[in-house]
């Protein structure tokens, strides 16, 4: 049986669910097979599924086979309400008319308490479409465009209450849109909501704090606090569906006002800023509700000890830190910070060679009777001192004797699952695997049987020495565990990234661990789902890729969709991509990443030009042209690069095609760099007499004509019937100028009018201007004046009045070599004749 139809029947027992097969192919032949002996119209029975027998019928009369097949493709999985919101901004992007506001308010609405409920933070993309739909709200009710009063609420209390929770889970990890979205609400938040209020600024000192500008977290927690506030508080309230304020209070327990005091003490910390976080720990003293015996004060300021290396203040803060803990209740969230704040000191002590503090501190650890939690980090400090598995295991015995002390057994200290992977971690973040499978065992030897965590610490560190098959088998070790968690979701997504770029595993092997994430409604990492669309890429399995995006895609912060798209942008300009596998991948690029900008788009428009597919090249600049967002639609460097593509290929059609859209957008204004580009990509495609007509716009515009205009212009005169006419009329204006006309220049005119085949003038040019010191005659000049000639009796002209004038010049240029032309079949030299705009 195979391993995923396993997996699903377990999991249909395990939910109390029935397994339903109703297309199983052994009970249609069953059911065919006992038509003779049943009535065919009877329904049969099977899983408590109705197996209707089927008609005999013959398939190749089917004419429904001819039609178009069908797309199986998910749909994107997006948040309720955030369509909407889309919508809205993209509405506003393209200045329509925007939808009511009451629509809009019911998607936020619906959005807000769904993040509440799904206990997911949003993004930064949600977070930018969220503020510009309260935005709206609030200027349609002042526009008075809404149907509501005139102080039209937005969202409730509660919604409110919903929104600061889901923002404050963000709280450490915040990027700039997450702080704008937050600064508005906070803004059009009435300050009379006391408890709301609060808790909305408590949340922003925690992004400013994270985001570098504590400063300006601190002048908000001081103008809050003098606010008329005090520090506590105030009592819940009823809610509109009459749930109590709890979510407000999460997180700060002691008060508000005191925890954003921490949080701009730990956010100096963060940025390493001692002189501001001793200032702020001065103005915390003195406030009336200063706590010394704080513990939250002193573990950032040994933080911040450490983070220094000065072991005279790591140890007087470790001694403060001690006394704040033991002068506490021993609950669990007291006994957690001595074990982090132990075991931080420790790993400063073995990295520093600080082994006599290290001592002292775990004999200061250790005084009474300690946690669970500081044991642990007195374990991984022996084994960081060097003490074996057999050692650590007789200092379980030492925790254990001490037990004796306790009259509760449930208050026992004994060594667990917990503290075994404590150990593991530190082996694995030595790249030691070996020891890390002796702790594995020390702890099997006392009857401590890995757990989830366990495994997934095993699979780190056999994915760390490139070991993907054990990661492997110990990812078929974890299926069996409890994984309700989700804590092993990071390192199944690096063993799937592993499992796709080492190659030695098939498909299946890849699929089956990737869907049993998918089983679990897990979120893919962005490193994994860019991973995965390439490997469905190359198995040109284009459908599977836009469902893996529209799983996932729409989750992820636009740092993260930019990860994506830049993966699979990566493959499309690959030029070892064939051509088909190029274009599904901008498919996926052009369906799911609307936001791409323009120059990406523009690199994919040259790349399908250089791979000779101009309607290819065309389609993506038609779709740029047509886009709402001001970023993406195309500019004069654009429509440059379009025509220059065309050029290249010498394709008339793509060429009318973005000609007629440039007529047709007024968000260009012409200049002579496009002008140029227009006339280099006519002339290339067999079009320089209209080539020559847009010399005239570049004339007669403001900017006129530079000297690349000038040899481009030169150029399609070169190539247009009776051009040499057009030539001597642009020559004559420059020499009335009196400019200062290089060699090049000398050479496009002379291969102007060789193009028309007045050899004689070019000639007679050449020699005066030689005569008069004006030009030196060099290769350059005459490769481009024998690649002027019209045929092959003109250029064998050319060629004898140049070995008899200019011998050595003429000996120069044969040393370049030539190519032969594939349209004339005529000579071509190797010299560079490219103009630019």
């Amino acid at each position: 049986m195979p391993s995923h139809l396993t997996r699903h029947i377990f999991r249909r027992i395990l939910a109390n669910e029935p397994i339903l097969h109703r297309d199983c192919l052994r009970r249609q032949v069953y059911s065919t097979t006992r038509r003779s002996i049943q009535n065919p119209l009877r329904p049969l029975r099977h899983n408590g599924a109705r197996n209707i027998a089927r008609q005999q019928h013959r398939s190749f009369l089917n004419f429904g086979m001819f039609g178009a097949k069908k797309s199986n493709a998910k749909e994107a999985d997006i948040d309720p309400g955030i369509e909407d919101m889309m919508q809205l901004a993209k509405l506003q992007r393209m200045r329509a008319r925007l939808p009511p506001p009451e629509d809009i308010q019911e998607a936020l609405r619906l959005f807000i308490r769904h993040k509440e409920k799904k206990k997911q933070a949003m993004s930064d993309t949600q977070a930018e479409l969220a503020l510009r739909a309260l935005r709206f709200l609030s200027e349609s009710s002042l526009n008075g465009l809404d149907s509501g009063a005139a102080g039209f609420q937005h969202l409730t209390r509660f919604e409110t209450s919903c929104l600061s929770k889901v923002l404050s889970w963000s709280r450490t990890s915040p990027l700039l849109a997450h702080l704008e979205f937050l600064k508005y609400v906070i803004a059009i938040t009435p300050k009379q909501s006391k408890t709301v209020y609060r808790i909305l600024n408590y949340n922003y000192v925690g992004m400013l704090a994270h985001l570098g500008r504590t400063i300006e977290a601190r002048q908000i927690t001081i103008d809050i606090e003098g606010d008329h506030f005090g520090p506590e508080v105030e009592e819940p309230v009823a809610l509109d569906d009459e749930r109590s304020d709890r979510a407000m209070t999460a997180g700060s327990s002691d008060g508000p006002i005191p925890g954003m005091w921490i949080q701009v003490l730990k956010g100096f910390v963060l940025e390493d800023d001692e002189p501001r976080a001793l200032e702020t720990l001065r103005m915390l003293r003195e406030r009336t509700w200063f706590n010394q015996q704080d513990y939250r004060i002193a573990s950032v300021m040994l933080r911040l000890s450490i983070n220094r290396s000065r072991l005279d203040d790591i140890r007087s803060w470790f001694a403060e830190l001690w006394r704040s803990c033991q002068s506490r209740s021993l609950d669990r969230k007291t006994a957690k910070t001595m074990g982090m704040d132990l075991h931080r000191v420790l790993q400063w002590c073995l990295e520093n060679d600080e082994f006599e503090f290290g001592h002292q501190a775990v004999r200061q650890a250790t005084t009474g009777i300690p946690p669970k939690s500081v044991w642990d980090a007195i374990f991984v400090w022996a084994a960081g001192t060097g003490k074996g598995a057999d050692e650590i295991g007789r200092m379980f015995g030492v925790m254990e004797k001490m037990n004796e002390e306790i009259s509760d057994p449930e208050q026992w200290r004994l060594p667990d699952v917990v503290t075994i992977n404590k150990l593991v971690e530190y082996a694995t973040s030595k790249s030691d695997p070996y020891l890390a499978e002796r702790f594995i065992a020390l702890g099997q030897s006392k009857g401590i049987e890995p757990d989830a965590h366990t495994y997934q610490l095993q699979m780190e560190y056999r994915l760390k020495i490139n070991d993907v098959d054990g990661a492997l088998i110990a990812y078929k070790n974890l299926q069996s565990m409890d994984i309700s968690s989700d804590k092993d979701l990071p390192t199944v997504n690096r063993l799937i990234v592993a499992l796709c770029k080492g190659k030695r595993h098939d498909f299946d092997t890849i699929m089956n661990v990737a869907m049993d994430l998918s089983d679990r409604r897990a979120r893919f990492e962005p490193e994994t789902v860019s991973t995965l669309a390439l490997l469905h890429l190359n198995r040109d399995e284009i459908h599977d890729v836009v469902d893996l995006l529209n799983t996932h895609a729409y989750h992820y912060s636009a740092a993260d969709r930019g990860q994506i798209r830049d993966a699979v942008l990566a493959f499309c300009l690959d030029p070892s991509t064939p051509t088909s596998r190029s274009w599904d991948a901008y498919s996926v690029i052009y369906k799911i990443f609307e936001e791409t900008p323009r120059e990406p788009r523009t690199d994919i428009m040259k790349n399908f030009f250089a791979r000779e597919r101009p309607d290819m090249a065309v389609n993506v600049f038609q779709e740029m042209r047509k886009h709402s967002r001001t970023d993406t639609m195309p500019t004069v460097d654009t429509y440059v690069a379009a025509f220059l593509g065309s050029a290249k290929l010498r394709d008339l059609e793509s060429l009318e095609v973005i000609h007629n859209q440039l007529k047709l957008d007024f968000n260009i204004d012409g200049n002579t760099y496009l002008t140029n580009a227009l006339i280099i990509a006519y002339t290339a495609c067999g079009q320089p007499r209209k080539a020559i007509n847009f010399w005239n716009d570049i004339v007669s515009s403001k900017e006129g004509p530079t000297f690349n205009s000038i040899h481009i212009a030169l150029r399609a005169c070169e190539k247009a019937p009776f051009g040499d006419l057009k030539a001597k009329e642009l020559w004559e204006r420059l020499r009335k100028m009196n400019l200062d006309l290089d060699q090049s220049m000398w050479a496009s005119y002379a291969a102007a009018l060789a193009g028309n085949g007045d050899n004689e003038l070019a000639f007679k040019t050449i020699e005066e201007a030689e005569a008069s010191n004006e030009l030196e005659v060099d290769a350059f000049l005459l490769g481009s004046l024998y690649d002027g000639g019209q045929s092959d009796s003109k250029q064998a002209e050319i060629e004898e009045w140049a070995k008899d004038k200019y011998p050595a010049v003429w000996e120069e240029l044969e040393r370049f070599g030539y190519d032969v032309d594939a349209e004339s079949e005529r000579k071509r030299f190797k010299i560079d004749r490219t103009v630019t705009p």
